[in-house]
C-alpha cells in the first residue's frame, strides 16, 4: 500500500503560488470535498454558495479566489480550479514508474522499432513494422498492429489495442481495453445479404489525445478517421469510421458518433449524446446530455433534446408542456360551454 504524503499548509502555499491566510503548520495528506474535509484534508470553495459556509469548514485549508473571513486558513489564489489540479497532483500516490526496455514476457517482432527509451510490458504484441516512440509506455498485454506508428511520451495502458496501419501522436493516453482501428460497421445488402464493406483507410489521433477506457475508434472506408490535438474522450464512447472531430474537443461517456460526420474545434458532447451520419457540428457547439443530432449544427450552438434543438427553444417547450394538463382542462370547459350554447340556440 502506498504511504501517505503529508504537506503543510504553508509548503503548499508556496507550491500554488498562494497567498496564505492564517496558520500554516497544519498537515494535510489528501483532498476532499467541502462538507467531508477535516483537518488532515486540503478542500476548495470555488463558488458564493461555499464561501457562505465557510465557518462550517473543519479543513486544514480551503483554496479560495478572494479572502474571506475565516477561522480556517485560507490559500487565495486567482483561479481555484487550476490550483486544485496542482493540488491533487501533490497528493497523488507515487506508483512505480515503469522501466525502460522490453519485458521478458513480451513479443516484439522482426521489423518492430522499439525506442530503447520506451518501456513494453508483460504479454504486449508489436508487430512487424509498428514503430514505438521515445519514453512512450506500453502496458500489459496491449497490441499494436502491423506499420501502426506510437508516438513519444505517450502511454496506453493495459490491455488497449491498435490495429494496423494506425497513427497515434505525441503525449497520448489510452485508457485500459480501447481499440483504435477496428473495421467501421459498413455494410451493402447484396445478393439476399448482408456483405462487410472492406475498410481500408486509418486512424490518425493528433498529440495531446486522451481517451479513456473501453472507448472505441473505428477505421476508415477510405482516407482516415481523425481525432484532432488536445481532444479528450471519456469511457464508453464509439466514433465511427470516417469521423473527424477537431482540436481541444470534449467528448463524455456512453457518446456515439455515427460514420462520417465531423466536428469543428472546441466542440462539447454530453453523455449519451448521439450524432447521425454525415452531420457537421460548428466550433465551440456544445450538445446536452442524451441529445439527438439529426441536422447540422451551426458554430456556437447550444442544443438539447431529442431531436436536438436550441437550448432556448426547448426550455420553452418544456414551460408549455407542463401547462398542458390545464390548458386541457380550459379546452375542455370552452367545448362544454360552445355546446351548451349551441343547444340553447336549437332549442330557442
Amino acid at each position: 500500500m502506498t504511504e501517505s504524503k503529508n504537506i503543510t499548509v504553508k509548503g503548499l502555499a508556496n507550491i500554488l503560488g498562494a497567498k496564505l491566510i492564517g496558520s500554516g503548520e497544519a498537515q494535510a495528506c489528501r483532498v476532499l470535498p467541502f462538507d467531508t474535509a477535516g483537518a488532515d484534508s486540503i478542500t476548495f470553495a470555488a463558488d458564493e454558495k461555499l464561501l457562505e459556509k465557510i465557518s462550517e469548514c473543519r479543513a486544514a485549508a480551503v483554496i479560495v479566489n478572494k479572502k474571506v473571513d475565516s477561522q480556517v486558513p485560507l490559500l487565495v489564489v486567482d483561479n481555484v480550479q487550476r490550483a486544485l489540479i496542482e493540488t491533487l497532483k501533490q497528493f497523488m500516490p507515487a506508483l512505480a514508474k515503469p522501466p525502460a526496455g522490453i519485458h521478458k514476457a513480451a513479443v516484439v517482432e522482426t521489423g518492430a522499432i522499439v525506442d530503447k527509451t520506451a518501456s513494453v510490458g508483460p504479454l504486449a504484441c508489436i508487430r512487424t513494422g509498428a514503430k514505438i516512440g521515445e519514453r512512450t509506455v506500453i502496458g500489459a498485454g496491449v497490441k499494436i498492429g502491423e506499420n501502426s506508428v506510437i508516438g513519444k511520451d505517450c502511454r496506453l495502458e493495459d490491455n488497449v489495442v491498435v490495429y494496423h496501419n494506425c497513427t497515434i501522436g505525441n503525449s497520448c493516453v489510452i485508457a485500459a481495453n480501447s481499440t483504435i482501428g477496428a473495421t467501421g460497421f459498413g455494410y451493402y445488402f447484396i445478393d439476399g445479404r448482408h456483405q462487410l464493406i472492406p475498410h481500408t483507410g486509418s486512424v490518425v489521433i493528433e498529440d495531446c489525445v486522451e481517451i479513456g477506457a473501453n472507448a472505441c475508434i473505428d477505421r476508415a472506408k477510405f482516407g482516415n478517421t481523425i481525432v484532432g490535438a488536445g481532444t479528450k474522450i471519456d469511457n464508453l464512447v464509439h466514433i465511427a469510421h470516417n469521423v473527424v472531430i477537431g482540436k481541444c474537443c470534449l467528448i463524455m461517456a456512453q457518446v456515439g458518433i455515427a460514420g462520417s460526420s465531423k466536428l469543428g474545434n472546441g466542440v462539447v458532447l454530453a453523455g449519451q449524446a448521439g450524432i447521425k451520419d454525415h452531420i457537421k457540428i460548428g466550433d465551440r457547439t456544445q450538445i446536452g446530455a442524451q441529445a439527438g443530432v439529426i441536422n447540422d449544427i451551426w458554430p456556437n450552438k447550444q442544443v438539447v433534446g431529442s431531436p436536438a434543438i436550441d437550448v432556448k427553444e426547448f426550455f420553452r417547450q418544456v414551460l408549455l408542456e407542463k401547462k398542458l394538463p390545464e390548458m386541457n382542462k380550459q379546452l375542455k370547459q370552452l367545448v362544454k360551454r360552445v355546446e351548451e350554447i349551441e343547444a340553447a340556440e336549437n332549442n330557442s
